[in-house]
């Protein structure tokens, strides 16, 4: 029996192991997991696009697109020339996993499988709905070129992917939900560069940029769920974007003052968290930097 044990226990941590290099390597892309099995929404779809937005959408997509990496809700994808990222959603992670149906319908059982179908549905419309938002009202500010959220089935739009592992794969966008954005460099990063190089004026700049870029949001009724401020937003050569709009959510309250001001002030305290995380000794100057910009805003 406690060899037994032993090698079951071995198995596991084997099985445990080979599980945690294949995530390492892959970031787990896989055409099933970017599949939709989302049934057709009318309301998803967009109005036909003029020949010659089609013409510049066949050719940004004419080009090959090589893995960029991953966030909590797409795979990404960067084009050859830089310009571009391509993002898939994840699909397993918008829907219930394939156990749920396994369980017995009956019951408190069936109870939980019908709240989690329901909490996932939810999360995924919520998700669209943002997309669609942004596209609709806030394109120019978040870099949309096109979106696709329903499988047309009558398209013949194609793209080469490379994975994380180098494997090549064409893939007909009519069987995927996709994005195409303009690709932008984050806050983040955008920050790192000036302060490791101690310009501390741009830095503040780049700062006061993005928090225009939020105050113009606000009096539209928009304004983002997700204060991730640092990997949300960044910027395209000088113009300040907003990279993720997932949580994007439309709000009318937003558009009074008092209700904008207590929304920026979140976003200010994630960016002091990231200034002191990374560059205590500015983080005096850049969280006055940042209050006063709040101030001289909203």
């Amino acid at each position: 029996m406690k060899r037994f044990l032993v090698t079951f226990l071995a198995a596991i941590l084997a099985i445990a192991g080979v599980s945690r290099v294949y995530y390492a390597l892959t970031d787990d892309f896989r055409l099933s997991n970017i599949t939709s099995v989302v049934a057709h929404h009318p309301e998803w779809n967009l109005p036909p696009l003029a020949a010659v937005e089609e013409e510049r959408l066949n050719a940004i997509l004419a080009q090959p697109y090589r893995y960029l990496g991953k966030g909590a809700q797409s795979y990404v994808f960067a084009s050859a020339d830089g310009e571009y990222v391509l993002k898939f959603f994840k699909f397993k992670h918008l829907r219930p996993t394939p156990y749920l149906e396994w369980l017995p319908p009956f019951g408190p059982i069936a109870t939980y499988v019908e709240k989690v179908k329901q909490r996932k549905e939810r999360k995924l419309n919520g998700v669209f709905q943002s997309y669609l938002l942004a596209f609709h009202n806030d394109r120019e500010e978040s870099g949309l070129i096109f979106i696709q959220l329903n499988t047309e089935g009558n398209s013949s739009r194609k793209v080469s992917i490379e994975d994380k592992l180098g494997l090549h794969y064409e893939i007909p966008l009519e069987h995927y939900p996709f994005i195409l954005q303009k690709r932008g460099v984050p806050l983040d990063a955008t920050l790192d560069g000036l302060l490791k190089t101690g310009q501390l004026d741009a830095a503040k700049g780049k700062i006061t940029q993005i928090f225009g870029l939020y105050a113009g949001e606000y009096r539209k009724g928009l304004f983002d769920h997700d204060h991730g401020v640092d990997r949300n937003t960044g910027f395209i050569g000088e113009q300040p974007i907003h990279l993720d709009v997932g949580k994007l959510l439309a709000d009318e309250s937003m558009k009074d003052k008092n209700s904008a001001q207590r929304d920026a002030r979140l976003v200010g305290e994630k960016m002091k968290e990231w200034v002191k995380k990374h560059y205590n000794h500015y983080d005096e100057e850049m969280s006055a930097h940042i209050d006063a910009t709040i101030d001289r805003f909203f």
